[in-house]
């Protein structure tokens, strides 16, 4: 009997960082294409794997990604493992600011302008 990994709770990472999920796209039982979308409209796409340990192989999956569907960012997304050495060198060579390595998803820009802007609001005098 093949051990399925459970999917990653999707829905509350995406809202916890400030996106919506638009579409997520089982590809393997340990690999996901999620589709989201920032407060300010752009589409980020997130190729997540579950493994323990994410390859260059990944990296050139998520370029092509981006390059068919041309998001506004691509993240390979590391649930519960982390990036080999060739997998950061091919990031780097691929040379697109496109693309980030990440093991968290990090927060959509709107999210960080409202915190930024409250911040401000609260601590200029009346």
């Amino acid at each position: 009997m093949e051990h399925r990994p459970k999917m990653p709770d999707f829905e509350r990472m995406a809202r916890d960082a400030g996106y919506r999920v638009v579409e997520i796209e089982r590809l393997r039982s340990n690999r996901w294409l999620v589709t989201l979308v920032d407060g300010e409209g752009h589409t980020v796409l997130v190729l997540a794997q579950a493994r323990p340990l994410i390859g260059s192989a990944d990296v050139q999956d998520l370029a092509e990604f981006v390059r068919l569907r041309n998001p506004t960012m691509g993240i390979l997304l590391a649930i519960g493992g982390m990036f080999s050495a060739s997998a950061q060198h091919t990031c780097a060579e691929l040379r697109d600011r496109r693309l980030h390595l990440c093991t968290a998803l990090p927060p959509a820009p709107a999210v960080v302008a409202e915190e930024s802007a409250m911040r401000n609001a609260l601590a200029s005098p009346r």
